[in-house]
């Protein structure tokens, strides 16, 4: 019995081991016979894959999805505004739902016909981290451990936003309307009429404003005392004016300090005052451009082989048919 059951199994995988062989043969005949035929109407399938091209060219050209329209607009935020925005622009989808706040912002569901995304992200500069921090932490070298430590895809997380300078505001439309330049233009008005914060900015610079004034009383107090230490030598019996410690006796090389420290807030002051006067700066307006999807290379490939494929069905169903016909005559 042992005997018949080891020669049914030599049996068995003889026959599964032809049945591969013979599988792998036919497969062989198939690729060689397809190999032919292309050869053999090699003319046929250069001219349609020529014409898919050409064809698939011309579909991307009137595709849907290339008659998009993009807007770019570069904002800087000032006040510790930007995650303010960056909130506000994340919750647009839900809030253009909202017949009232599309109202408030001076727009109707005609003119988002066409919006499709709004995004909003950082200009990645590693300068701006590298500034923010020493801000954060003075007298702190953080060029080392920074460069060691971080990379693009990190600073573009949620933790670094705040820290960088520029962001950019990006508006994709599904297609050319004479509105879609109203929308971010309502957008930025909403954004900058913020209450609380256009309270925050007016305290800010009302308080600037007194001690820039203030601060130029102390400058030009600082240099008409120099001018007196300069034209007469300093006499301890007469009055002492303090500009540093309660214990310090001002000296020339402490005066010119002060004036020198003075100089720099007074002018930080001054810029402030003259520039930062809103709760964002708009350092580029982009127009409302065309812009084009680039699907046309996918096309441009996938048409062709299409119609080769398709081709080559009819001919495979051609061949087929003959030959079940043959089959049934004879």
């Amino acid at each position: 019995m042992s005997e018949e059951k080891t020669n049914n199994i030599e049996i068995d995988l003889g026959q599964f081991f032809k049945s591969i062989i013979k599988g792998f043969k036919s497969l062989l005949k198939l690729l060689i016979k397809a190999l032919l035929f292309y050869k053999k109407k090699w003319v046929l399938f250069s001219i349609l894959f020529v014409a898919g091209a050409i064809g698939g060219y011309f579909l991307e050209k009137a595709f849907a999805l290339n008659k998009r329209h993009k807007q770019e607009i570069i904002l800087e935020p000032k006040y510790d505004t930007t995650s303010y925005i960056y909130e506000f622009v994340d919750n647009l989808n839900i809030k253009f739902k909202d017949k009232l706040f599309l109202k408030e912002i001076d727009l109707d569901s005609t003119d988002i016909k066409y919006l499709k995304k709004i995004t909003l992200e950082p200009i990645i500069q590693s300068k701006d981290v590298l500034d923010e921090l020493q801000r954060t932490y003075k007298g702190q070298n953080f060029f080392n451990q920074f460069m060691d430590g971080y990379e693009d895809e990190a600073l573009n997380s949620e933790k670094y936003k705040s820290f960088f300078k520029n962001h950019k505001l990006t508006l994709i439309f599904k297609g050319g309307n004479e509105n879609n330049a109203k929308v971010s233009k309502q957008l930025l008005g909403f954004i900058s009429s913020n209450e609380y914060y256009n309270k925050e900015l007016s305290l800010t610079l009302k308080q600037t404003k007194s001690n820039l004034e203030k601060n130029k009383e102390t400058l030009v107090f600082v240099e008409e005392y120099l001018k007196k230490l300069s034209k007469k030598p300093f006499n301890q019996n007469k009055e002492i004016i303090v500009v540093g410690g309660d214990s310090e006796i001002p000296t020339i090389a402490s005066l010119l300090d002060r004036k020198e420290s003075l100089m720099r807030i007074i002018s930080f002051q001054e810029k402030l005052l003259e520039l930062d006067t809103k709760l964002f700066d708009i350092i580029e307006y982009g127009n409302v451009v065309r812009h084009p999807v680039g699907i046309h290379k996918r096309i441009i490939v996938l048409l062709p082989v299409l119609l080769c494929f398709f081709v080559s069905i009819i001919f495979l169903f051609k061949n087929s048919t003959g030959k079940l016909e043959n089959f049934i005559n004879n």
